[in-house]
């Protein structure tokens, strides 16, 4: 394992995370612990912090988790098939002028009220409607698995973009430690010859060629700073931060081997991977579709009550009495313009098209796995390689510094052997750096949590 870090500066960095911790104690003891809990004592930024702010923040996760939201309140709004529907309705009416019979000796008799009061309750409850409402519910239950299963999906596809951007962040970061630290050798060197230069025991050509190296090196760090700037925009993107300061990331690489079995790893993938239980689920919500498309034109048997309290009634029309209706409704499809039978083929083909995606994204699991271990054995071997490499090149960047101790080879000649030991550790470190993205590949293609080093 490599970890990243510098020994330089590592007295100042434990002394400035000493007096950090303290200020926020203090901080502790005058606000209180909640403030504690949301500050952030530590100016490195963790992996696991990384992946914990983009999974808060990111923009696409709470669309997502907003739309699963939805589908929950259309579980509701099925289940209200089996409930009563109740209404309460309140009239009150004025007619005029009202009509009179009279009769001699027996005086006059209205018809009807000039005032006429109304109150009523009705209800309406569905007894039976050949179990359709039932599968709406259970409809709406299989697409909100659905909407979960693509949360998954985006929840997986933000953690590895997130360790890819934070590895690579890693990684421009050491490298500039490289680069930075062969340029100050290169400027002792250019030191050097200048003197050397003006004793005679150095020519103009031996000073031109380190400036050279030395204009090299700048463009290269300009270009790793450039590209290091970039990689920082990008992940804070992602965690929804808007800070311009650069990022201080902390974490290692992964340089341990691997022993795997292909065809367990691709078993492993097949169950893990929420695309394969995506298209598990699609398949059932296809089902369920099909089985309400075969229910579409059954019978469906309700009871209807409509009562209470009105006035109007002879002889006394003023007398407000109670009132009711109670009635069964049986609604018998006869003919629906063969719209069951269209329902039924579509539901049908939707099942086979869905059916036949799954063998799709199956076989796209297995190619990710078997592709993701190609790369990973490459990367391994690279690496093997390039650890007996930065062997040799230290080996003989010592046969050359004690050489040049002993003045049998010039300040140039040690210059070159610098700048191939320099060369071969930058090489390690892409290595290096390449496994651990092969590594994350694997880790994808399988469907397992992203490991933090």
């Amino acid at each position: 394992m490599i970890t990243i870090h510098r020994e330089r500066s590592g007295a100042m960095t434990t002394m400035k995370r000493a007096m950090t911790r303290i200020i926020s104690i203090l901080a502790v003891l005058l606000v209180g612990f909640p403030a504690y809990s949301q500050t952030n004592t530590s100016d490195s930024l963790t992996l696991e912090e990384a992946i914990h702010l983009v999974l808060a923040n990111n923009a696409s996760i709470k669309k997502a988790t907003e739309n699963i939201a939805i589908f929950e309140a259309r579980i509701d709004e099925s289940r209200t098939g089996l409930m009563p529907d109740i209404r309460g309705d309140l009239s009150y009416t004025r007619l005029g002028p009202v009509p009179e019979l009279v009769i001699p000796e027996m005086g006059a008799f209205k018809f009807y009220p000039a005032n006429n009061y109304n109150f009523q309750i009705s209800v309406h409850q569905l007894l039976f409607d050949g179990y359709r409402t039932k599968e709406s519910i259970n409809l709406s239950r299989s697409l909100k698995t659905e909407a979960v299963d693509r949360l998954e999906v985006l929840k997986r596809d933000l953690n590895f973009k997130t360790a890819q951007l934070f590895y690579s962040i890693l990684y421009l970061q050491e490298s500039l430690r490289l680069k930075n630290e062969h340029l100050q050798n290169l400027h002792e060197h250019l030191k050097t010859a200048q003197k050397k230069l003006e004793a005679g025991t150095a020519t103009e050509l031996d000073v031109l060629n380190i400036k050279v190296r030395i204009a090299s090196a700048e463009n290269v760090i300009t270009d790793l700073k450039n590209n290091l700037e970039k990689q920082e925009l990008r992940l804070k993107q992602l965690m929804g931060a808007v800070e311009t300061k650069p990022l201080k990331v902390e974490g290692s690489f992964f340089t341990e081997s691997l022993s795997v079995e292909p065809e367990a790893l691709v078993e492993e993938a097949l169950k893990n991977r929420p695309e394969a239980r995506s298209r598990q689920d699609q398949i059932q919500t296809a089902n369920i579709g099909l089985h309400l498309a075969n229910l579409h034109n059954r019978s469906a048997v309700s009871l209807n009550f409509l009562g209470g309290t009105k006035n109007g009634y002879i002889p006394n029309l003023n007398t407000m009495k109670l009132n009711f209706v109670a009635a069964v409704q049986v609604d018998l499809p006869i003919f629906d313009g063969y719209l069951t039978r269209a329902l039924k083929a579509e539901a049908e083909a939707n099942l086979k098209m869905i059916k036949s995606q799954k063998q799709e994204v199956e076989d796209m699991i297995k190619a990710e796995v078997f592709e993701a271990l190609s790369d990973l054995k490459s990367s391994q071997q690279k690496l093997q390689s390039v650890e007996a490499n930065i062997q040799q090149a230290k080996k003989a960047l010592e046969f050359a510094r004690s050489h040049y101790e002993a003045g049998t080879i010039t300040n140039l000649d040690l210059t070159d052997t610098e700048d191939a030991y320099t060369e071969a550790e930058f090489i390690r470190l892409q290595a290096v750096y390449q496994f651990t993205i092969s590594r994350l590949a694997l880790e994808l293609a399988i469907g397992r949590e992203i490991i933090q080093r």
